[in-house]
């Protein structure tokens, strides 16, 4: 394999990022992961016909050997050194093997943007796949206020009893990305180039205090992320909402007080509503449905309908004087006041997907708190609407007045930061 401006550094420094890799897991495990991941993928893509593992294989080193224009992305000259030192580095445990770096660094690229482009996905597990919906208010009342809910199917729930959300999963005020859902897009157009690339990684420091910058940046690599729908910051709290497919990216830009929002299943963008359209059009006639038999075109409808109403309800909350407050941006994705599928809330209804984790917080300043909730019993769910909020105080934080009284009124419970599933807790 032929190497890109060949430089031991990259190469050495590739090897230990493998090593580190391969020693966080165990060979057994990861087999197994493996195995029931080439298991579900069938079962998505039931017009696939292959041996998966030999078909990873070869998608890795095609990834490898198809490198980009360099002079189109400077930022990656010198990266397939580190490419094939991670590979190499990775399969130096013991009980690791090539498939086992193929599946471990090109898994989820081969399944969402090649399989996911070639195939049309069987509906009723793609469901199965959490979903979310994100809220960010810069000027909240006591700060940075933030809001989500995670959505799983309630089948897959009950497949997996031990099934245990994470609580605040994200809450630091000064990371790019402040939450992501799956534009759930099939049948999308693959990448021109597919060689491995965290454009993250690549983005230069001016991208933290100019949204601008990361924007021009990100639409430059677009074909190496995505797709997804995710909300960006920079460190001044300017944000902006994307709509992203493999190869395609559309911005929504923040209407009243520097508030967005995103949500899973839908693009308000036209020209990316217009596009999946047509490929889920494409996936129904492969499947010989119309618009009015389609269950993908019809839950495209009724998603779009519950963004639509999302935005409303971020805007009307970042037009409150003195800004939402932790329990205002809960209420949004906690909202049943409309039938489904407008609702925000997705629980309490016969749905195939529910919300079973809902969240809100103030991530910034000396008032950082969180409030959730979640539904634990997965085999007899309850509308976590129903479920009591859990008060989570931030570090350092002490406890305030009008919060206590919220204690005592029985509006919320404190719980310790101790034995919290949690991580990035400031």
């Amino acid at each position: 394999m032929r190497r890109h401006r060949s430089t031991m550094n990259q190469h050495t420094i590739g090897r230990e990022l493998g090593r580190q890799a391969s020693s966080e897991l165990k060979a057994p495990e990861l087999r197994r992961k493996i195995q029931e991941q080439f298991e579900w993928a069938q079962v998505l893509y039931p017009t696939f016909e292959g041996d998966l593992a030999v078909v990873l294989r070869d998608f890795d080193r095609e990834r490898l050997a198809s490198e980009p224009d360099y002079t189109k992305f400077p930022e990656m000259s010198g990266l397939l050194d580190r490419h094939i030192g991670e590979r190499e580095g990775f399969m130096e445990t013991s009980g690791f093997d090539e498939i086992c770096a193929a599946f471990h660094y090109s898994w989820n690229t081969l399944l969402f943007k090649r399989l996911n482009a070639q195939h049309p996905s069987d509906w009723q597990e793609a469901i199965k796949l959490t979903q979310c919906t994100n809220v960010f208010f810069p000027n909240g009342r006591d700060g940075v206020t933030i809001g989500d809910n995670r959505d799983l199917g309630k089948g897959e729930a009950r497949a997996n009893r031990s099934w245990q959300p994470t609580v605040v999963p994200w809450c630091k005020a000064d990371q790019f990305c402040q939450g992501g859902a799956s534009s759930a897009i099939c049948m999308d157009e693959e990448p021109s180039c597919y060689f491995p690339c965290t454009p993250e990684e690549l983005c230069p420091p001016e991208a933290w205090d100019d949204l601008n910058v990361r924007i021009e940046f990100m639409i430059r690599y677009r074909e190496f992320w995505g797709p997804s729908n995710q909300i960006w910051i920079d460190r001044h709290r300017n944000a902006v909402a994307v709509e992203k497919t493999n190869c395609r990216v559309g911005f929504h830009y923040p209407q009243v007080n520097g508030a967005v929002c995103i949500t899973a299943c839908s693009y308000l963008d036209p020209d990316l509503h217009a596009f999946k359209e047509g490929c889920l059009r494409k996936m129904a006639k492969l499947r010989g449905q119309n618009e009015a038999t389609s269950p993908d075109l019809l839950y495209n409808t009724g998603s779009r309908r519950r963004y639509k109403r999302l935005w409303d309800l971020t805007n009307a909350a970042a037009a409150i004087p003195g800004g939402p407050t932790i329990w205002d941006a809960l209420d949004i994705v906690a909202d049943e006041a409309v039938p489904y599928p407008d609702r925000i809330c997705l629980a309490g209804q016969d749905t195939a997907t529910w919300s079973f984790l809902q969240h809100a917080g103030v991530t910034s300043g000396d008032k950082r708190r969180w409030v959730y909730r979640i539904v634990k019993d997965v085999e007899n769910p309850t509308s976590v609407t129903e479920v009591t909020p859990k008060l989570l105080l931030g570090e350092g934080v002490e406890m305030q007045p009008d919060w206590q009284a919220d204690i005592d009124a029985g509006r919320c419970e404190l719980v310790p930061l101790s034995g919290v599933n949690s991580y990035n807790l400031p």
